[in-house]
């Protein structure tokens, strides 16, 4: 029998949880690489794949915003509270306020072309690796 080296040991273990999708696209990712053991693909994408800090909106120009419409929805879910009841005002106030907060995300978001050149930089870049 060989003896192992003794840096083999990996005494750390984490775990992970994946759809059946999710499986079938790491060992397609695996074979492709050329790994028989997943342990080994693992480790390498883990410690070797780029990592994104992106940020997909500017907090500080939509903080305000987001602030007011909260303490708005936190006003009504208070009152409701307190009478135990619903009206139909203010469950339309409350779609409203949940449609504003869509429309600002979601115009912060679409604004957002520096985000996507960048990423598609890095995965060209990562790419011809």
């Amino acid at each position: 029998m060989a003896k192992r080296e003794p840096n083999r040991k990996r005494p750390l273990r984490k775990t992970a949880r994946f759809t059946a999708t999710e499986i079938a696209e790491i060992k397609r990712q695996q074979v492709e690489g050329g790994y028989t053991q997943f342990g080994a693909f693992a480790r390498y994408r883990l410690m070797n794949s780029p990592i994104f800090n992106v940020s997909l909106i500017d907090s500080k120009a939509i903080l305000p915003s987001v602030r007011n419409i909260g303490d708005q929805l936190n006003q009504i879910t208070h009152t409701v509270n307190l009478t135990g009841t619903i009206s139909k005002s203010q469950v339309m106030a409350v779609k409203e306020l949940v449609a504003q907060l869509s429309k600002l995300i979601n115009k912060h978001l679409l604004q957002d072309t520096a985000f996507e050149a960048a990423l598609k930089s890095a995965l060209t870049t990562s790419n011809k690796k």
